[in-house]
């Protein structure tokens, strides 16, 4: 029926103006449009009903290619203006549209009576250059993007932000942000905004001129080459719908200075990336949610309909690299971090109402790597990973610029499962390098170097237990270079070298005996350089092996510690 309306409307606008359609190759006719508007009209008549009207060529039919191009000036709008489909709106950079009444947004894809379901309603829009100025208008957005796709906003600045978002995204699939300036944001209290906040379409609260609410969440959103300057919250996304996720959401090459709560928050993304940011004094720089557990800040609604078939996705398959973070805590709404990654819990009362299974679920496979992260306040850490499983945290470095309060610490994995960290650098006057807590089983430490810690280098605290490799360093650490449980340990090392004896018949190994370790791990190799393989596993009172045979091989012996079912390998010592 729509594009019946469409072919009749676009026929007779051909009547009406004598511009030359045209057939494309699906046999759907197309007309290209350009609107120059001039200065004298916008001077001579309301701005708002001269763009808008421009604009409003495109509403009623998706033939028509409409171009509106807006000279240089200030103007002040009346009201909100509305882009629809196939629409390409150009503002010079000097452009500035001012913001001159109470409700509604400055810039809205479609009309607020148009009925749309998931991604159908607008697509192929590009907005570019000139500034929008939403004049700190209580709790209005200055721009909306609901039910849509394939838009593309570029090059232009938008301001002036009270108690809501610069921009706010709902139901949208391929859309990009690339090199907007946001900046300006007043907040009254207990009151949050971003400057691009992604929804999905559930709440009135959040789309209240949205006639359809479907759950719809967005996909394919890339946010790149922006600058966020001024703001509460940078980009990302708070709520989330049950068993609804946003899939393949990019924030890339972005600058965040002076954000009091969040640089960049995700909640529910799937296959995503937040990659080479620069966040200046955040009091969180990332942070990453799965699931809410009961003391996190976003918000998780039901389904509208059959929650008990929402299917909880674990395997979240998201990098976080190349990020240059500086923590500064101004803000108690969250806790300080460079980067936070949460899994959650479900409770057995959510569980209960919901109909789906209580308990962990735990965030699998991400990649965090050659981050960088600067901690400029006392209570602030460098990165926390809560219900996180099979991950990897990779060269990464943290400073400490200042002396840590509590329990503040490089980096803190807190009920976090089967985890490689390795090749970390962590420096300064933290309470610890890196702390595992509350839990955490089956994590693998090495090549990580951590360096000038108040209280241990590594903490694996209470019931954690690790894997910890000889190639870790701790240097400078206040009370010692591993805390497990209720001791204190360091990488063993054999003093010396090896003895090695050989006969005809059999060849006899020994060394220097090593306080306090549980055993010696014998490996062998018939070639001097060559690889050397596990021979055999000793206990701690054997300092020496013998081994019949003529075959001729070269021995390497690894004295190793085990407590509380965490296991410190030390040095290799060869003859």
């Amino acid at each position: 029926m729509k594009k019946v309306l469409s072919l009749i409307l676009a026929v007779m606008f051909l009547f009406m103006t004598g511009i030359t359609a045209y057939a494309d190759e699906q046999e759907n006719i197309v007309e290209t449009i350009v609107v120059d508007i001039t200065q004298e009209e916008l001077a001579q008549n309301d701005p708002a009903d001269v763009i808008d009207g421009a604009l409003d060529k495109a509403r009623l039919t998706d033939m028509i290619d409409l171009t509106v191009n807006v000279p240089s000036g200030t103007y002040k709008l009346s009201r909100g203006l509305h882009i629809y489909s196939n629409t390409k709106l150009n503002l010079q950079p000097d452009t500035e549209f001012i913001r001159n009444f109470e409700d509604g947004s400055l810039l809205r894809t479609g009309h607020y009576k148009d009925i749309n379901y998931a991604y159908d309603g607008y697509k192929n829009i590009v907005v570019t250059g000139g500034i929008w100025n939403n004049n700190y208008k209580q709790q209005s957005c200055a721009m909306r993007l609901m039910h849509c796709e394939n838009i593309v906003y570029r090059n232009f600045t938008v301001k002036n932000v009270y108690d809501s978002h610069h921009i706010e995204v709902g139901a949208a699939r391929n859309v990009t942000f690339d090199g907007l300036t946001i900046t300006g944001y007043k907040r009254s209290k207990n009151t949050s905004g971003e400057g691009i906040q992604i929804d999905p379409i559930h709440s009135e609260e959040h789309f209240k001129s949205t006639i359809y609410m479907d759950d719809t969440p967005c996909s394919d959103i890339t946010v790149k080459n922006c600058t966020f300057d001024g703001l509460f919250a940078g980009v990302g996304t708070r709520s989330a719908v049950i068993g609804s996720y946003f899939y393949n959401m990019h924030i890339e090459n972005n600058t965040f200075n002076n954000i009091s709560n969040k640089a960049i928050s995700t909640f529910n993304y799937i296959n995503s990336t937040i990659k080479n940011n620069t966040i200046n004094n955040a009091s969180v720089g990332i942070f990453v949610e799965l699931y809410p557990t009961k003391n996190l800040t976003s918000v998780l609604w039901m389904p509208f309909e059959n929650a008990s078939a929402a299917q909880i996705q674990t395997n979240v398959n998201t990098e976080i690299s190349g990020n240059t973070i500086n923590v500064k805590k101004v803000s108690s709404y969250a806790q300080s971090c460079g980067i936070g990654v949460y899994g959650g819990v479900m409770s057995a009362d959510t569980a209960n109402r919901t109909g789906l299974k209580s308990g962990s679920y735990l965030a699998n496979n991400l990649r965090v790597n050659d981050n960088t992260v600067n901690i400029s306040t006392a209570n602030s850490c460098g990165m926390e990973f809560k219900y996180v499983n099979n991950s990897s945290v990779y060269n990464n470095k943290i400073n400490g610029k200042v002396k840590a309060s509590g329990s503040n610490c490089g980096m803190l994995f807190k009920n976090a499962n089967k985890n490689k960290i390795f090749n970390n650098n962590v420096n300064g006057k933290l309470a610890s390098g890196i702390m595992l807590t509350s839990y955490s089983k089956n994590n693998e430490l090495s090549w990580n170097k951590v360096r000038n810690a108040q209280y241990f280098g590594l903490n694996v605290n209470g019931t954690s237990t690790a894997t910890i490799y000889v190639s870790n360093s701790f240097s400078g650490n206040g009370k010692g270079a591993i805390y497990l449980k209720d001791k204190t340990f360091t990488i063993p090392k054999i003093k010396g070298k090896l003895k090695v004896k050989r006969t005809k018949s059999k060849t006899t190994v020994s060394w220097k005996k090593v306080k306090n370790v549980k055993g010696y791990i014998i490996y062998r190799s018939a070639k001097k350089n060559g690889t050397y393989k596990e021979y055999k596993r000793v206990g701690a009172k054997k300092v020496s092996i013998t081994v019949k045979g003529k075959k001729k091989y070269y021995y390497k012996v690894v004295p190793y510690r085990k407590y509380n079912k965490t296991t410190i390998y030390g040095k290799k010592t060869g003859a």
